[in-house]
């Protein structure tokens, strides 16, 4: 028997110890979320298993009874603070209101209470001077004792199904965390119901104690409990508007969140789940995985730009490293920056018209304005000035024109936001109605209908139309010349794609062709070269991509491709276009 009671103090001694020394750990994490709940916890169990020992120990039957009293403080702590601590965890602070939490507060409030009061005995049926034994008194519990264990067993089954919910849904990172803390919640009960089945010869309850101190202190050290309470971190990776994703050692993918599950879908990525695939080969065949190679392979990088379809996305890489300062992975956040990207480039667009415009005018409208002054002073020191006038005439009409090719080009830059179907061929009659054609002719082989912004469009079609009859033959007027319309068809399947402009002139010059579309790139000293970028404005505007090239004949030739058609209007459905056409002309 002496043997026994010497094991027994000596594991309420150590539990005791176990407790306060983990919580003198915590201490220095009281600022931290959950931080004082668990405290409180750790707390009850030394006041539990601390006054345990001292009934064990004392020989006053007045400390004793005082001590056994007590005990009732630390266990009303512990299952009071577990309830709350595990609501905190598993993200239930919405229950946590004074009310709610002054409600679950009564049957421990009451413990306490009855414990030093035990009216009616009903805590305490028994509790006088021991007569013999190894203890200083005897005791034997009331019913109240066991309503409250049959309360604190309520409670413990309750934390222990909310940590395994947790534990279930949760992602495999914060597993291991919630293994632990659902051992250290579990262990001190598990041992009490061992001891009250008269399964072991001596209460287990403070092994479980010290159990359950040394799992705490595993959860806040091994797996950083308090550094942020996990759920605060799983609403922020879920609720965060960017994709993130963490990456180990061998750039296995080992968590996701859901922003960036649909940015995995846009990729075309459908298996069951991307975790544990190495993440270059989730996003092979996109920039991500070419960026993740640079970002991650020692240099000094630690951002860059990509894109996926039409999107844009600005990816950062930060390594990840453990307690003990050994890399273990990497954390990437791909950020959408599609709306920033474009801003850039219309502001790039914007001052590369502010520089095209200050050049015009610093330059081109300069020249005619100097011609114009030197004919104004020759006219002003001799009577004899029609000739002059003249000239000056001329000049004011040239920086008259490119003052309007200036301003076209700056209207020219805004994107088509609502295009109307279009018959190409119709367009193509206006357009050429409207230009000074001289003997030049037109052919038209474009029985289609386009997307497109009507105005803008027969714009497109008279500045190749001019540029053409101005530059397709030696003289002015292109005698003899023939421009023709027509539509591209992709060779892979033979669908529409585009369409052209072409004629059987001179052609240019194969090392001109990447210039004709420059700003202010002319070889016809009256032009002001404004003509030709115009119509790639415009093209870009549409969302196509312009091109110069050779004609069959060696003359000039345009296209133009990423052309929408009309649906169910392909080149030679007569009936299709006769609508367009026909409502082109209502219009």
């Amino acid at each position: 028997m002496a043997d026994l009671l010497s094991i027994t103090q000596m594991i309420y001694v150590l539990a005791t110890l176990t407790a306060v020394v983990a919580s003198a750990f915590l201490w220095q994490y009281r600022n931290r979320t959950g931080a004082l709940t668990l405290l409180s916890l750790l707390g009850g169990l030394a006041i539990w298993n601390g006054s345990v020992s001292i009934v064990l120990f004392t020989e006053s039957v007045t400390v004793a009874s005082l001590s056994l009293r007590t005990v009732s403080v630390g266990i009303a702590l512990v299952s009071l603070m577990k309830l709350v601590f595990v609501l905190e965890y598993t993200g239930r602070e919405r229950l946590l209101r004074p009310r709610i939490v002054g409600a679950l507060a009564i049957p421990s409030v009451a413990l306490v209470v009855f414990a030093y009061t035990n009216p009616g005995n009903l805590l305490y049926t028994t509790l006088e001077p021991a007569t013999a034994g190894p203890i200083a008194i005897t005791y034997e519990f009331g019913p109240a004792v066991v309503l409250y264990l049959g309360y604190a067993y309520a409670v413990n089954a309750v934390t222990t199904a909310m940590i395994l919910g947790f534990l279930y849904r949760s992602r495999a990172v914060y597993r291991g965390q919630s293994l632990v803390l659902l051992g250290a919640a579990v262990a001190p009960w598990l041992a009490h119901v061992t001891y009250a089945l008269d399964l072991v010869p001596i209460d287990p309850t403070p092994i479980g104690g010290i159990t359950s101190g040394i799992l705490f202190t595993v959860a806040v050290v091994r797996y950083r409990l308090l550094d942020l309470m996990p759920v605060a971190r799983d609403r922020v990776f879920d609720s965060v508007t960017d994709a993130i994703f963490v990456i180990d050692d061998t750039d296995r993918l080992i968590d996701i969140n859901p922003e960036g599950r649909r940015l995995l879908d846009r990729v075309g990525d459908d298996t069951a789940s991307p975790i544990g695939r190495p993440f270059p080969s989730v996003f092979a065949g996109t920039d991500f995985s070419d960026r993740y190679e640079t970002l991650t392979d020692g240099g000094e990088g630690t951002a860059a730009r990509a894109t996926i379809d039409s999107s844009h996305f600005l990816l950062t890489v930060t390594p990840i490293d453990d307690d003990r300062n050994r890399h273990v992975g990497w954390l990437l956040i791909a950020r959408d920056i599609t709306d920033r990207t474009n801003r850039e480039s219309k502001l790039e667009e914007s001052n590369a018209r502010l520089e095209q415009f200050a050049n015009v005018v610093s330059h081109d409208l300069r020249n005619p304005l100097t011609v114009a002054r030197g004919y104004l002073e020759l006219a002003s020191e001799t009577d004899d000035n029609d000739g002059y006038f003249d000239e000056i005439e001329r000049s004011h009409e040239r920086m008259e024109t490119i003052i309007e090719d200036v301003l076209t080009l700056a209207r020219e830059g805004a994107a088509v936001t609502d295009p109307e179907p279009v018959a190409l061929n119709t367009i193509a009659e206006t357009a050429w109605d409207g230009v000074d054609t001289g003997s030049a002719s037109l052919a038209i082989d474009a029985d289609v209908s386009i997307f497109a912004d009507r105005t803008r469009l027969t714009r497109l079609l008279e500045n190749l139309f001019r540029n053409s009859i101005d530059h397709g033959t030696e003289s002015a007027d292109g005698p003899g010349l023939e421009i023709r319309v027509g539509t591209i068809d992709d060779s892979a399947d033979g669908s529409f794609d585009g369409f052209y402009v072409e004629d059987d002139g001179i052609g240019i010059p194969a090392c001109r062709r990447e210039r004709v579309f420059e700003g202010g790139y002319t070889t016809d000293e009256e032009g002001t070269g404004f003509g030709l970028s115009i119509v790639d404005r415009i093209s870009t505007a549409h969302g196509w991509t312009s091109g110069s090239t050779e004609s069959e004949t060696g003359g000039a030739r345009f296209e133009f491709r990423g052309v929408d058609s009309v649906p169910d209007s392909s080149p030679g459905d007569s009936a299709s276009v006769a609508d367009i056409e026909a409502e082109s002309r209502r219009d």
